[in-house]
Parts: C-alpha cells; structure tokens; sequence
C-alpha cells in the first residue's frame, strides 16, 4: 500500500512537471471574432481564447508571485494577433495618465514581447497604459530598448471597479516574419505596477541571467497566416511664416520677414514580408521641440543630443553599435533619402542613401558649400543561439574628400551571466589638397548580468587618425580602461528596501605614446526601494592632463530620486568637485576651480490629462586662488538652463503644450572665454496625431536674446535682458498615412 502511495506521488509531481512545463507552450486558437473591451468588464467571455495566468516577480522579488492578479488572453484571425489584458487592482491607486503615443513611461502598464524569427536575440514590445495609450519598441540583446521604433496598431483600456482592462489589436502586417504553414514565436507578457516596484511576466524571467529575449516562451499558431501587402505613404505639407535676425540690401543689421511652403512625401514598402524600404523626399523635420537641457558649458569633449527627427528613427537600433559609427544627427539638411532594414532568416541587413546640403560647410577648400552624398549598409548574422557577427561601412563624400569606415563587430554569449562584445574599425579620410590620413579603432567589452552583482569591463583604442565623421567618437588617440561595477543584497523580507550595496566606477586613459592622460576612481553606495525610490552617492578622486599641466581632482556627488506620490515625480542630484577651466580667457592657463552643481527634474500630474514637466540646472565655477587680478572664490562663470514644459491631453490624439526654454551664462570674461548669454525660447503648439503617420501640428516659437540693434551705427550689441525678439514663428503642418 505505501509502495502503490510512493507511486502515485511521483506520478503527481512528475505530472506537475510536465503541466508547468506545457504551460511555457502557447497554441494560440482562432478567433470567432475580435474581442471587445466591454466584454471583460466585469467578467471573462467563453470564447476569449488561450488565458495565461500565475505571473511571476522579475522585479522586486525575483521569482515571489505578483501580489495582484493579471491574466491574459490571446487569439488571432487571418489578419490580427489579439490580446486583452484583465488586471485587479484598487482603481484608487492605479498610476495612469490619458497620453499621447510613447509618454506612458511611469504609469501602469501591460506589455506584449514577441521574438518573431525565435532568434532569442530581438523582440518586438507592445505597450499599453490603462486608458489605452500605448508605446512600441524593439529589444535587442546586447543595446537594450529601441524606443524609437513605430509602427501601426491599436490599443484600447479602461479603469474598472476592480483594477482595468486593456486590448492590443496587432495587424500581422504590422510585423516582421517568415512566411510558413506554422508560426514558432518567442513570447512574453508582463505588468508594470509602479508603486510596488513590480515587473511581472509570464513566462519567469530572472535577473540571475544576462539574457532577457532567451527566458521567452513559445507561442504556436497552426496556421498559414501572412503578414499580407504592406504600401504606406505620407504626403505632408509644412507652412512658415517667420521673422529673424537677419541684414537688410544696406548691409544692416534688422529683422526680416518671410514666408515659406514646402510639400514633402515619405513612403515605405515591406518587402518579402520582413524587409522595409522607406524612401523620403524633402523629409519633415518641422515638430522638433528644443533639447532636454544638459551640461555644455566648459564641457572638453563634445555631448550627445538624442535623434528626434522621425524619418531616423524607425529601427535606427540596426546600426546601433557600442562605439557608434552613424549618429544621425551629423546629418543636418536632407533634401531626399532612402534606406532599408530587415532580416533576411538569420540575416539582418540595413542601408541609408542621403543627401546633406550641410556637409560642405564642415570642409574646406575648393568643395567648401557643396552638398555631401551620405552611404551606411549593415549587415550582421546570429551565430548559435545568443551570438552573432556583423559589418559595418559608412562614407560621407563632399567633392573630392571623403571619409570612410569599416568595421566589424560580434556578441559572444558565454553562458547565463556573461557576455562578450568586440569592434575593429579603419577609417579612410581624404581631406583638401588631396591630404590622407588613416586610422583604425579597437573596443572591447564584458558584461556580466545578474541579481546581485554586475559588472561592464571595456577597452577602447583609437589611433590619432581614426576619424568617423558619421559616427560619434569624441575622443581619438588614447587607449583607455573603464569598468562600472556593483552588488546589491536584496531584502526580500524588508518592507520598504528592496536592495542596496557598494558600487565602482574606474577609468584610465593612456594617449598612443603611453603617457597617462586621465583616471578617475568613484566608488560609491546606492539604496533602493519601493516607489521607485532611489538614494546615491560616490566620491571623486580623479587626474587629468590638460594643456601641458597637470590635475589632481577631488569631489563627490549624492543623488535622490521618487514616485512616492502618484501626482509627483522627482529626481535630484548635486555634484561638488574641482574642475578645469578648459575654456579660459585669452591669455589665462587653465586652472582648477570649484564647481557647483545642481540637478532637478520634476513631474507633477495632478489629474490624467494634464503633465507639468520641469528641468534646471545649476553649473557654477568659482576661483581657487588669486588669478587675473580675482580674488579667491571670484566667479568665473554661473549657467542656468530651466526647461518648463505644460502640457494637456484632451484625449489620446488631441493636445497642447507650451514649453519655456531659458538657458542664461554669466560669466567673467577676465577668466572665461565665453560671454555673457541669455535666451529664452517661448514654444506653443496644438497637436493632433491618431497615429505615427497621420498629424496635425499648429505652433507658435518666440525667441528672445540679450541682444539690441543699435542706430548708430547700425550693428547688434549685447545687453543684460532679454531686449531683442530675434526669432519669431508661426507653423503649421499636415501629414496623413495612406495604407494599402
């Protein structure tokens, strides 16, 4: 009898084993028709299709059950994939906002994952919020999120008594796959609940592994469905009128009006159901707000502007590379343009053909003026399962001079928490009178992934003529050590604290002599816990050789930032340290000064459709010593940048904002080489945009500069205040999606 038990309990568990281990198999069924949101308020239809239940903590509590009950529901037709989503939860406490597309970052949210050629390397990422505003994305091993990435579908949701629901309708068309009698996919679902800290998924997924896309699911449809005929084109018409500082036929100094109409048209066209040839001419830049404010000034090497203009955009992850070799925004004035990018089986290829009118005004010589031809083609190929290995070619031409690099780039997957990235490029550049110069460049990178400790190791070389004028390499002729270290011990069991630990960020930079030119050593200590909140510090000891003296730097930095409140965000951070003064003013060496500097960015949303955003910085540098007839602690230069921006949603398609962008420099120009500068840009703008291609756009920017037009005689001088309206503009833009 206890041998028949003995028996029947290892039948149950080994039964149990392989239910858990089915239930990682999706087969998703056929729709008898497309689900309606109505119909899983309050309950749950018979015919709602496949259910995924019994989520499970990424985040927090790394393998702990989700705390609240989210089950989901997949299906499909011949034309769509269908999810719908049923979340419990108090209402009260749901964190959501009506947003337009891609601003639901901090809400609740459902996200669907899908790995479509099963390569467990790329995904595409569905997300919606619940009242239906969604944001898309692609994944890649190895870069992280592209949330650049568009494309066409529809989302809907709402707040229930007892949590919400939320629909995802994803047209196959929509997709990237290959054609076949039956569909093998990589899948996930998640939840985001903010105030928790949850990230839930079905299938688990740990943090105790590097890889993210491998933990997928299969998901399974028995069917031959086709992505069908993927046509879209884009008309848009864009009207100025506008006043600017300008010269008058006498040459002097006034402001000028003029108008100005320009038609433009993109188009894409899907080819063999998984590649996408998107062609432009005369793309639309005009819905460009200003930049996020970031530290500029008295900066060495040049910073980072992320791309916004959106014909760049759309799977710009494809030539994403560690060193980036294209930076998009070196292209400044297109006139046309076209470029490819999809996956061929285990192929992934890419290409852009543009123009610049721009370019020459960066050479010089008899092609100073003329108009550059810009090339890029990439190509990479998985390699087992998490690996793969790539080239890339990118030339800018103006005339006769030119500039090219090849590069070549792999990610090894070693096991479940390192990886490895290599790059090797050579450039070759061809400048004026028929100057040329070669170069090569060498990065190495390892990472280690896990819940409690990680780690990025990186080695990069880069000879003195190594030049990559479509890409983004602000330094050359050093070989340089940095790793970011931490560990993190979880407390699974605390209430508020979910980890906290030491952390280390060390650098060193040799030029290709072997003289040292910088280190730095910033260890430092992080705590974080529930809503989001965060608390940090490191100190500074650093060296930096510069202008043939040499630095030794001290200094340290703390950090807070929350979403305690669901009306409130904030984030704050100070940096106190010595600083070189890498711009002093004429005749003035470079010297070591204090730095000042203050972070804050806040959201407030008070109710659903309305988001107050607000940026300041405060960068200040002050004297150390008596220096140019200044005292110690004299002023050598005080910015401000503050970046207000109000916006309200009248639904998911209709809103306006304004934005106030005052950036102002003080400075003493007995030690610094800048002046005094203000500005402040006054931008105003209704919108209208159903979807990525469809859009209306009416706005109004007014920009104002401590500058005055002085009579006699007739030239511009500087002032303390904002006296001159410099550039004024009224726009308006039309753009409208055909889809066949």
């Amino acid at each position: 009898m206890r041998r028949n038990t003995l028996w029947a309990v290892m039948l149950a568990l080994l039964g149990s084993a392989f239910s858990a281990q089915a239930q990682d198999t999706l087969n998703i069924p056929r729709a008898e028709h497309a689900p309606r949101l109505e119909d899983y308020v309050g309950g749950v239809p018979a015919d709602a299709g496949i259910e995924v239940k019994d989520f499970v903590q990424n985040k927090p509590g790394d393998g702990n059950p989700a705390t609240l009950e989210t089950r989901a529901y997949l299906s499909y037709d011949d034309h769509n994939l269908y999810v719908v989503f049923v979340c419990k939860d108090d209402p009260k406490q749901v964190r959501a906002r009506i947003a337009r597309r891609d601003a639901v970052f901090g809400d609740d949210g459902v996200q669907l994952m899908l790995d479509t050629y099963h390569d467990k390397q790329r995904a595409f990422v569905f997300t919606v919020n619940p009242y239906g505003a969604q944001m898309d994305s692609r994944y890649t091993e190895g870069l992280s999120y592209d949330f650049n990435f568009d494309t066409q579908w529809t989302s809907d949701g709402r707040l229930t008594d007892d949590g919400y629901v939320v629909t995802m309708q994803i047209p196959f068309k929509s997709l990237r796959f290959e054609r076949g009698n039956v569909q093998d996919w990589g899948i996930a679902v998640n939840r985001i609940i903010p105030r928790t800290n949850e990230f839930v998924y079905w299938p688990y997924i740990t943090e105790r592994k590097e890889g993210f896309v491998a933990q997928f699911a299969h998901a399974r449809i028995d069917d031959s469905i086709q992505p069908g005929r993927n046509i879209q084109v884009i008309p848009h018409m864009t009207f100025r009128d506008a006043q600017t500082l300008g010269v008058d036929s006498a040459g002097n100094p006034s402001m000028r009006g003029h108008q100005r109409s320009e038609l433009g048209v993109d188009a894409k066209f899907v080819i063999k159901d998984s590649v996408a040839v998107d062609l432009t001419v005369n793309p639309d830049f005009s819905e460009v707000e200003t930049d996020e404010p970031q530290v500029i000034v008295n900066e060495r090497y040049e910073q980072n502007f992320l791309e916004k203009r959106p014909f760049f955009l759309e799977n710009s992850g494809i030539f994403g590379l560690p060193v980036p070799l294209f930076y998009s925004r070196r292209i400044v004035n297109p006139q046309y343009g076209a470029r490819v990018s999809g996956r061929l089986g285990r192929w992934a290829i890419g290409g852009l053909l543009m123009d610049d009118e721009s370019a020459g005004l960066t050479v010089t010589g008899d092609d100073f003026g003329k108009t550059g031809n810009i090339g890029v083609a990439r190509v990479q190929r998985d390699i087992g399962q998490q690996s793969n290995v790539g080239v890339m070619l990118t030339d800018r031409t103006v005339g006769d001079q030119f500039n090219r690099v090849f590069g070549v780039d792999s990610r090894v997957k070693l096991n479940d928490n390192w990886s490895v990235n290599g790059q090797l490029a050579r450039s070759e550049s061809e400048g004026a009178n028929n100057l040329d110069y070669d170069g090569r460049m060498v990065f190495l990178q390892a990472i280690r992934g896990g819940r409690d400790f990680n780690f990025d190791g990186q080695y990069f070389d880069a000879t003195d003529n190594f030049e990559s004028q479509l890409g983004f390499v602000p330094r050359v002729n050093i070989r340089q050590f940095y790793q970011k270290s931490s560990y993190l011990k979880q407390f699974p069991d605390a209430p508020w604290l979910i980890n906290m630990g030491p952390t280390l960020l060390a650098q060193h930079t040799w030029d290709q002599d072997g003289e040292v030119q910088d280190w730095n050593f910033e260890p430092g200590f992080v705590v974080n816990g529930l809503l989001q909140t965060k608390f940090e510090g490191s100190l500074i000891r650093g060296f930096e050789y510069f202008g043939g003296k040499k630095f030794y730097m001290d200094g340290f930095t703390l950090g807070a930032s929350t979403e305690w409140w669901r009306w409130l965000t904030a984030e704050a951070k100070i940096i106190v340290r010595d600083k070189i003064n890498y711009l002093p003013a004429p005749g003035v060496e470079p010297f070591l000064g204090d730095q000042r500097q203050a972070i804050i960015k806040l959201t407030v949303s008070p109710f659903a459709q309305l988001r107050i955003d607000q940026s300041f910085i405060w960068d200040e540098l002050r004297t150390q010593y008596s220096i140019a007839g200044r005292d110690s602690d004299s002023k050598v230069f005080r910015g401000i940048q503050s970046r207000t921006k109000v916006k309200y949603q009248f639904s998911r398609f209709w809103a306006a904002h304004v934005i106030f962008d005052y950036r102002a420099l003080d400075s003493d120009t007995a030690l610094f080489l800048i002046p005094r500068d203000k500005t402040l840009v006054t931008d105003l703008l209704v919108s209208y945009s159903p979807n990525p291609g469809t859009s209306f756009y009416l706005g109004y920017t007014d920009q104002q500069k401590n500058l005055r037009i002085n009579q006699n005689p007739n030239i511009v001088i500087p002032t303390r205040d904002l006296d001159l309206h410099n550039g004024k503009q009224l726009f308006m833009k039309f753009s409208y999606l055909f889809n066949f």
